[in-house]
């Protein structure tokens, strides 16, 4: 025998609002990582000149001048 029922079935709906909501959340999320990375380009590029220039001036200055 079917059975009839009057409530709507929204296990579809349900599913596709679930990907919205889950696809928007990965688009926020992306999008605050790259203005975290677009914020913080310019100190990490002053500080890693800053250690390149360590490495490759200062400490080699000082290893010649103790006699290394």
């Amino acid at each position: 025998m079917v059975e009839i029922s009057n409530k709507p079935n929204i296990g579809g709906m349900r599913t596709v609002a679930d990907d919205a909501e889950y696809s928007s959340k990965l688009l926020a999320r992306e999008g605050k990582l790259f203005a975290g990375l677009l914020a913080t380009r310019f100190k990490g590029f002053a500080i890693g000149a800053c250690i390149a220039t360590l490495l490759i001036v200062i400490i080699p200055f000082i290893a010649k001048a103790a006699g290394l």
